[in-house]
């Protein structure tokens, strides 16, 4: 088998890896790269496992994949969520493997809370293998495809991969704080997910004349939804815990849509007062962001947060934010640093606002020794002078 020959997988909550080994139309292509929107924390099946020269690849990076890259056996694509969706619409598959919902009384499948790539992917594979699962909420404003597009059909009832919000910390909520604060009402919310993106959402409940156009939305977005705090949400999917799926078909206004379209910055740009909240690891004192890499190694990718970023930065009133801690390791470590030493997720062209907990750094008027005092500013105050020291030894300027 030729090493190109690729097999799309869906992912995120409907990754459909039970099925594989039930799979007769899938045998032939065990030693074939297995391709999706892989999650990191959330999709921990290793699909390089499946042949003895089979490899994974997708968008993103994780620990639970680290052997696999240890033996060459994953590919990163250094492409963000929207440049991911158009590559799955260029692409040629040697087959498929979707995770749907069973059919209707008119033989209707829908791809139900994972609209993200698995819609686009279907034309393009040469076998599709449908995965029918019970467990799958069917969504009124879910993409669709009838029963009988697929090849093969295996019969599969398992829940729907789940993410547990976590908490936020004083730290998160003292971030949030400033964010939520910038929001104006009217605006359109788009926020990642994780302990800061999470924490968003109950912080907006004093707004008025919200709209939620965000990639993967998780428990506490369905609370506001039902409260009516948004007026419209569009998202390509839902990611969170199995009562949050159970519910979700009965969430008002809610539009599915695949990444192609909630992704794409040209889109995103023209909606009005849109507002992009996403976290990073780190930034340099020329207001590059690195939102992928630790100590050296890729722990995720760049994911939509470039393409929400742009989106907001040419919206009308929008707002561009790059939401972190100041410190790391019990405030050992500054998350502002004097200069990147890893391929920047953002260019200092691409940033606008730079939020920690210490406050508000808005970049996009701000050039040179004025954009790294506002950084600093928000730094913690342990590593500000350090940082002062450095951008005057020439440090953050090269």
């Amino acid at each position: 088998m030729s090493s190109d020959t690729r097999v799309f997988v869906s992912a995120s909550a409907a990754e459909p890896f039970a099925a594989a080994p039930l799979s007769r139309r899938l045998e032939p292509f065990l030693s074939a790269t297995f391709e999706g929107g892989f999650i990191p924390g959330v999709n921990l099946f290793d699909w390089s496992r499946l042949g003895p020269e089979a490899r994974m690849a997708g968008p993103f990076m994780s620990t639970a994949w680290r052997a696999a890259q240890a033996a060459g056996r994953f590919e990163r694509l250094p492409v963000t969520y929207h440049g991911f969706s158009r590559r799955v619409a260029a692409a040629r598959y040697a087959a498929g493997l979707f995770m749907v919902t069973p059919p209707d009384q008119n033989g209707v499948c829908s791809f139900g809370p994972t609209t993200d790539f698995a819609p686009t992917a279907l034309s393009r594979c040469a076998v599709r293998i449908g995965v029918i699962n019970p467990s799958l909420p069917r969504l009124a404003g879910a993409a669709t495809a009838p029963i009988a597009v697929f090849d093969e059909i295996i019969e599969l009832e398992t829940p729907p991969v789940e993410y547990a919000v976590r908490a936020p910390g004083p730290i998160e909520e003292r971030i949030i704080d400033h964010v939520v604060d910038l929001i104006p009402n009217g605006a359109v919310i788009q926020a990642g997910i994780g302990r800061l993106g999470d924490a968003v959402w109950a912080a907006l409940a004093g707004k008025e004349g919200l709209s939620l156009h965000s990639g993967m939305i998780c428990d506490p977005v369905a609370d506001l939804i039902r409260r009516g705090t948004f007026k419209t949400v569009t998202a390509c999917s839902l990611l969170g815990s199995r009562a949050f799926y159970a519910g979700a078909a009965d969430l008002p206004n809610l539009i599915m849509a695949p990444a192609i379209e909630t992704h794409d910055p040209a889109r995103l740009a023209a909606i009005p007062r849109f507002v992009a909240i996403n976290s990073a690891i780190e930034v340099d004192l020329l207001g590059r962001v690195n939102a992928e890499w630790v100590d050296g190694e890729a722990i995720s990718g760049p994911g939509g947060l470039p393409d929400f970023i742009e989106g907001a930065r040419r919206s009308s009133g929008g707002l561009p934010i790059i939401a972190l801690g100041s410190g790391a390791k019990g405030g050992a470590i500054s998350r502002i640093v004097p200069r990147l030493t890893v391929p920047a997720t953002l260019t200092a062209t691409e940033v606008g606002i730079v939020v920690t907990e210490h406050g508000v750094a808005d970049l996009r008027s701000l050039v040179g020794e004025a954009r790294a005092m506002a950084l600093i500013e928000i730094a913690a105050p342990d590593h500000r002078a350090a940082l002062r020291q450095a951008w005057r030894r020439g440090g953050g300027a090269t």
